[in-house]
């Protein structure tokens, strides 16, 4: 997985020109449940992995999300 277009699709769903590997979701003012719902569809259609609900409550930062659909991907 290419991680640094990862987060350059991220920002693009919560509306900001950047996003730092370290940037906690929480913090941005998009990061909603339409987010989260762009971010499941982004995870099945660019790289093939499904990301259950649960599995989103637990990831805290940008790093944290690549690295749980990098982790699904093997």
């Amino acid at each position: 997985m290419n991680k640094p277009e990862f987060y350059q699709r991220l920002a693009e769903i919560l509306d900001v020109d950047e996003l730092q590997p370290e940037s906690v979701l929480r913090d941005f003012d998009e990061w909603d449940s339409l987010a989260v719902l762009s971010v499941l569809a982004l995870a099945d259609s660019k790289y093939g992995v499904t990301i259950r609900a649960e599995e989103i409550r637990s990831v805290v930062t940008a790093a944290d999300l690549a690295d749980l659909v990098e982790a699904k991907q093997k």
